[in-house]
């Protein structure tokens, strides 16, 4: 009797045993928030095409500050201005172990070769800006489980704009200048301006493309000379105003309006002077977005379309004026606020917002403007 009462006992504590082992067992598949983005700090590598470039350094910018604020590091690198050291600089990246990587393709050939530098490391990468061709983007969204997604601003929409508002203006004779023939942000600007510039019934009258800003000064006063009856200059981008306005200066042509593209905060000043008439922005908005895009693959819920496809989107841009320039230098270029918010990053990133979803995307990207900033900074 004693014996059948020992061994019960010994049962019983060795059923306790197992059902404590098997409480304490962790699970065999945990969801993506048992291993996601708070769990962990990763270090994201980002690029910029050069430095020393106000609105270059503004994109590294944003994509340091995407990363530092949702709590990770950077490792940030220039390529000099060379389609070289942008590749050499991806396999830096790979070798140096970085989790991520959100990168600027501005020399457009490197696409593919970066695509296999990341899919050999494993390692999850986007593009945003300089994305590249998009026949190159859909065969890394068809092949490359690591390829996250690209995003850039709609250039050719911008250039619509800027051409729609010289028009508003007044003007019926532009000039143009911007960057490198072959930029895809330079050349899709002009096919914007000059097609619905045109449509309107205005007149291109030349276009000058420089290999960077400090030819802007002789190519803008060679073109503005053969060309004194052109009522307003259209500048690709932001780096081009102040070559633009001392060539239209020396001339003599006050009459000139000037207006431009990626507006930067030297241009967003002139805007408030009235030397430059007005603008359009928008574009650094990309890198803000395209860094939760690898935050969400390391999450574990990698952001597809509707095709399973990793994601091609673009913003749109957004006009600045003297009436709203205060507004945009307070957004963009001030310690007060930031054309992403904490609470707006958290929402496109699984770790936060479980729901976050590819339609998500879709809706902020078509819907951001200067306006949605304001109120989410709670200025509005």
């Amino acid at each position: 009797m004693k014996a059948t009462k020992i061994l019960a006992v010994v049962l019983a504590v060795a059923m306790l045993l197992s059902l404590s082992a098997c409480a304490a067992k962790p699970a065999a598949n945990p969801t993506p928030a048992d291993t996601d983005t708070g769990a962990k700090t990763y270090t994201i590598g980002i690029n910029t095409w050069g430095s020393g470039v106000p609105v270059l350094d503004m994109f590294g910018d944003a994509k340091e500050y995407t990363i530092k604020t949702l709590g990770h590091k950077v490792n940030r690198m220039s390529d000099d201005f060379t389609a070289d050291k942008e590749l050499q600089n991806v396999q830096n990246m790979c070798a140096a172990g970085v989790d991520g990587i959100v990168f600027q393709a501005a020399a457009v050939s490197t696409v593919p070769q970066i695509g296999v530098e990341c899919a050999n490391a494993k390692i999850p990468f986007a593009f945003d800006v300089f994305v590249g061709e998009n026949p190159d983007l859909e065969a890394l969204a068809a092949s490359n489980e690591y390829y996250c997604g690209a995003i850039d601003l709609d250039m050719v929409s911008d250039g619509e704009a800027v051409a729609q508002m010289a028009f508003d203006a007044g003007c019926r004779k532009a000039c143009m200048i911007g960057g490198n023939i072959g930029d895809n942000n330079m050349d899709q600007r002009s096919e914007g301006f000059t097609k619905r510039f045109t449509e309107l019934g205005g007149e291109v009258l030349a276009e000058a493309r420089c290999t960077d800003n400090s030819e802007c000064p002789a190519k803008a006063t060679d073109m503005l000379s053969a060309h004194k009856d052109a009522d307003c200059v259209y500048c690709f981008v932001g780096d081009y105003i102040e070559g633009t306005l001392t060539a239209k200066g020396n001339l003599g042509l006050d009459g000139i309006k000037v207006f431009v593209s990626c507006v930067d905060e030297g241009t967003a000043n002139y805007i408030k002077e009235g030397t430059v008439y007005g603008g359009n922005d928008g574009i650094s908005l990309a890198c803000f977005i395209s860094t939760t895009l690898v935050f969400n693959y390391l999450a574990g819920h990698k952001i597809v379309d509707a095709d399973g496809k990793a994601p091609r989107l673009s913003t749109h841009p957004f006009q600045v004026n003297q009436e709203n320039v205060d507004n945009y230098l307070k957004v963009f270029f001030s310690d007060t606020a930031h054309p992403f918010t904490k609470a707006m990053l958290e929402q496109l990133v699984y770790t936060y917002n479980p729901n976050v979803s590819y339609e998500d995307y879709v809706k902020l990207v078509n819907e951001i403007n200067l306006d949605y900033m304001l109120e989410s900074n709670g200025l509005k």
